[in-house]
């Protein structure tokens, strides 16, 4: 009966991220046609020649080519299609199982899938398509079905293409090809290695060495003659040569609150795998964590990096048993339900934030740390 109850409440949860998914995305992109969600999506070949990020949008300008739909309704109609993908297989794989209430403290976590809650700018990015990919890969991994190492190659390949942040996450697919595939330790190892990081290494070296600016002297006359006007050029006019330092340093309270967030998410991660009996290589771990250090150097949407992470880590973790807990332990699953939903992460500069009283109260303290340790030297 309990099992029954908290898979409701994990159906209830999944139709309103579901909700906010779709109606966030449909205001980001048919209302705003903003330029950073709906404009990464429209980036192409056709108005200059091959980019960064431009394989989606190539298709897109196609459809509109081919059917006049406009440009907004055809990206839109794709986003939607993709989120209903994601949580048709999110809801498979979990009805069906004996799930415990962690599970619950688990997807409401503020630096994973709750953040489509916390800060609804999370959605529309492209990173749902590896949410998407990871999904069908460890559910197909999971039902025993044989995967190509090709195939595996060709995906890694189509999400490199769509943004090149999917490299930076590489270590989760090495993961999961790892710890689901029979074989030898150094035969899973050398296919991670041909079929994986070496195509990946390669595409991410032409993307940079022959990939043009994202936007050209016929970009805006291009979307004109598609139908489109865009009311802010967003990631168009992004300068790559942009002081992100500066940034840092000027926002470097903001920045360094993303600490508490990450700590508090890796503390619910590591309750819910002690409690479930869960182990995670710790190797992996370290490997990811090093692959991720030029991303948060390179982009100032920190919030993004980290909410990749730990939904990718969700996915992982999610799909291996789940343990009968204990009163005990059910308990601290329902505080940490609780504690959950009193905080969030914001997609940029804003690491951590809480009660405003309680966030008022950490600003003090860090600042007369910060300048009693200054004064010192």
């Amino acid at each position: 009966m309990k099992t029954k109850i908290i898979n409701y409440i994990l159906g209830l949860t999944f139709s309103l991220y579901y909700f906010v998914s779709i109606t966030t995305s449909y205001t980001l992109i048919i209302v705003k046609k903003g330029g950073w969600c709906f404009g990464d999506w429209i980036i192409n070949y056709q108005d200059g020649g091959f980019k960064r990020r431009g394989l989606f949008g190539t298709l897109f300008m196609w459809i509109n080519e081919l059917t006049h739909i406009k440009l907004e309704y055809i990206v839109f109609a794709f986003v939607a299609v993709l989120y209903t993908a994601i949580f048709y297989l999110l809801f498979k794989l979990f009805w069906n199982e004996k799930n415990n209430l962690l599970v619950i403290a688990l997807l409401l976590l503020p630096v994973g899938f709750g953040m489509m809650v916390k800060d609804p700018n999370i959605a529309t990015r492209k990173e749902m398509l590896f949410f998407f990919l990871y999904l069908l890969y460890l559910l197909c991994l999971r039902s025993k079905v044989i995967i190509k190492d090709i195939t595996i190659t060709v995906f890694i390949i189509i999400a490199l293409l769509t943004h090149e942040a999917a490299y930076f996450y590489l270590p989760f697919v090495g993961l999961a090809y790892f710890m689901k595939n029979e074989g030898s330790s150094s035969d899973k190892l050398k296919k991670i290695l041909f079929y994986q990081f070496i195509p990946a290494t390669i595409i991410m070296v032409f993307l940079y060495k022959f990939g043009i600016s994202l936007r050209t002297e016929n970009t805006i006359p291009f979307f004109k003659a598609h139908g489109l006007v865009l009311e802010e050029m967003g990631i168009f006019d992004y300068d790559p040569n942009y002081d992100v330092l500066g940034y840092y340093q000027s926002h470097s309270y903001d920045y360094q609150t993303y600490g508490i967030s990450i700590l508090l998410g890796a503390l619910t991660v590591y309750i819910y795998c002690k409690f479930n009996r869960i182990k995670i290589n710790t190797l992996f771990l370290i490997i990811q964590i090093l692959f991720l250090i030029p991303l948060f150097y390179l982009a100032v949407d920190w919030g993004r990096w980290v909410n990749i992470f730990f939904s990718l880590l969700t996915i992982f973790i999610i799909t291996e048993q789940r343990a009968v807990l204990s009163k005990k332990q059910e308990v601290i699953a329902v505080i940490l339900i609780l504690f959950n939903l009193s905080w969030r992460m914001m997609l940029m500069t804003q690491g951590f934030l809480t009660f405003p009283q309680f966030d008022a109260f950490l600003k003090q303290i860090y600042y007369f740390l910060y300048f009693r340790i200054t004064n010192l030297f």
